[in-house]
């Protein structure tokens, strides 16, 4: 829970009219259970009177961005599938990690958990366990006996195509081992609790947009891996390999590294449809 500083706070009641649960009683001092850690209160305080849970209170600094500069970052942001042979430096990591606190949650809980794998043996493990993996369940819904049922039930599967990525999995197995993770130096793994109204998977995948942001502007590549998401929803063996608590799931796996290829060219893309009401 956030803390009010008293000798600090000058009763200028900027927290108390920004605060969404009602939740600052202000000449007592004091942050009710009402709270929802969203930390309104603490950003809002222009005496740093007012102390969050964790850390200490900065002031923002002017980032510069603008909406042309933004537009023309997130331009350059694309997939990396080939990376250098070449470890990212250990305190990069540490900021990498670190500045998830300033990302924003579904929740505010912040319950999400992140498992990096950086072990060059394990990150191939992680490749061989999820192809495995998901060349068995390939294996099961094109089986001669089964493919009618899927045709038929869930067409969406495309039996055909599973089928032919198979193939052409195992042929490219020979000269590329490391198909899944791509030879990436580093695999995040965001991962939170099961749960009906669990809004963990909704805040892992904002934590894992906003790190690829933070990756491409120290210079390093990523992609998100959903095939190791489907195996580890799969493979409570896998989830266990991995230390992977028992009540969590993975929700968001991303590779990270440095990139091999520079893209000279913006990429057209077709808009979203949208509408105003």
């Amino acid at each position: 829970m956030p803390a009010i500083a008293s000798d600090l706070c000058t009763q200028c009641m900027k927290c108390v009219k920004d605060c969404p649960s009602d939740a600052i009683e202000i000449g007592h001092w004091h942050i009710n259970d009402s709270c929802i850690h969203c930390g309104h209160c603490v950003a809002v305080c222009p005496e740093q009177a007012v102390k969050p849970e964790f850390g200490d209170v900065l002031p923002v600094m002017n980032s510069g961005i603008d909406t042309l500069r933004y537009r023309n970052f997130t331009a350059d942001l694309r997939s990396c599938r080939s990376y250098k042979d070449k470890a990212i430096p250990s305190d990069l990591l540490d900021d990498m990690i670190t500045n998830m606190s300033r990302y924003p949650s579904a929740s505010n809980k912040r319950t999400v958990q992140v498992t990096a794998v950086m072990d060059r043996t394990r990150i191939q493990e992680l490749n061989d366990l999820t192809a495995k993996t998901l060349l068995k369940a390939i294996g099961v819904l094109t089986h001669p006996i089964i493919s009618p049922f899927v045709n038929l039930i869930s067409p969406q599967y495309g039996v055909k195509s599973l089928e032919a990525y198979k193939q052409k999995y195992t042929k490219r197995q020979e000269t590329n081992p490391s198909q899944i993770c791509h030879g990436a130096p580093l695999v995040l793994l965001f991962h939170g609790t099961k749960g009906k109204y669990s809004l963990a998977k909704d805040d892992a995948l904002i934590w894992a947009t906003y790190t690829t942001h933070y990756a491409h502007s120290a210079g390093l590549g990523s992609c998100f891996i959903g095939f190791i998401v489907k195996a580890m929803e799969r493979s409570k063996g896998m989830r266990t390999a991995f230390g992977i608590p028992d009540t969590h799931q993975v929700f968001a796996a991303l590779t990270v590294g440095y990139p091999k290829t520079k893209y000279l060219n913006e990429v057209s893309r077709k808009p979203p449809e949208y509408n105003i009401i």
